[in-house]
């Protein structure tokens, strides 16, 4: 018989526990190191079966948010920040927390920019919304990201990137700024104007 390696998607009910399960944590305010309930108060208090709370803690564990020990329980641990899909658990963020993604996203296009000028990768081909600065630097970012060989910036850029737009996080940016700044710098070769102008991007005003 043939086996099926391939992803299977995860059932409807496992990723609804997974979500209650994380609010759950969220509005007890469980700290890393909190002990959860048992299986069978979590089933009662969430209203799912036993089983499908078992699943949503294995699922939780391995995302490294959950840690179980033998003979102790389960309790809540400190997962890296890129681990959890959080398109899965929708997990809120807060503006504070989701300032670090941005600082992070910012390092990376930086970085992708930068490289992109030492490899000289033209950007002539590249469309750009004038008027929708935050479009057309994501474009601009993916389309010299895309020609580099390192591709783990240009992955941790997308995910941030995507993290960000999920909880309308750029809404939040109170400055304006321009896109030919960014391509003058970069068409230009101008890795401190290019490098300048990025800061001022990371420092703007967040509310």
């Amino acid at each position: 018989m043939k086996k099926n390696y391939g992803i299977q998607s995860v059932p409807r009910m496992s990723e609804e526990v997974t979500r209650q399960l994380i609010q759950y944590i969220a509005a007890e305010k469980l700290k890393p190191g909190s002990k959860l309930p048992t299986e069978r108060q979590l089933s009662e208090r969430l209203e799912v079966s036993r089983s499908s709370v078992r699943e949503g803690i294995r699922a939780l564990e391995i995302l490294q948010y959950l840690e179980s020990r033998q003979g102790e329980g389960t309790f809540v641990s400190k997962p890296p920040p890129y681990l959890i899909p959080l398109s899965i658990i929708r997990k809120e963020e807060n503006l504070v927390e989701l300032h670090k993604y941005y600082q992070v996203s910012l390092l990376h296009a930086r970085q992708i920019l930068s490289l992109g000028i030492s490899n000289q990768i033209s950007i002539d081909q590249l469309q750009v919304d004038q008027a929708d600065f935050w479009s057309s630097f994501s474009s601009l970012v993916d389309f010299v990201g895309k020609q580099l060989l390192n591709n783990y910036y240009l992955e941790i850029w997308q995910l941030t990137n995507q993290l960000l737009e999920s909880f309308d996080f750029y809404l939040h940016v109170t400055n304006r700024f321009e896109i030919d700044k960014i391509l003058e710098a970069y068409n230009s070769l101008n890795y401190t104007a290019l490098t300048d102008y990025i800061q001022q991007i990371e420092e703007a005003k967040i509310v």
